[in-house]
């Protein structure tokens, strides 16, 4: 009988083990997909942000391009003309 228990033990001792060794692993593939969504997460935000200021930059030159248009704030040179009367 002492010679079963001692084997139970080992059996016993060799599942644990593996399943310690089991638990691990999901731990670190769990670490693992938890940096990656991470990095997607910052990669995405990186995105948004360059989008938003081109955006902005798109909008700021298309109203610097209206005020050329509409010659608001003296940005275009002011056309100067006179009717004369031409003498024949």
């Amino acid at each position: 009988m002492p010679a079963d228990l001692e084997e139970e033990e080992k059996k016993r001792e060799a599942l644990e083990q593996i399943m310690a060794e089991n638990n691990r692993k999901i731990e670190e593939a769990q670490r693992k997909l938890a940096e990656e969504r991470l990095q997607m997460v910052e990669e995405q935000r990186k995105i948004e942000e360059e989008r938003q200021r081109l955006r902005k930059e798109q909008e700021r030159r298309v109203k610097e391009e209206q005020k050329k248009i509409l010659g608001k704030n003296n940005s275009r040179p002011k056309l100067s003309f006179s009717l004369k009367p031409t003498v024949s």
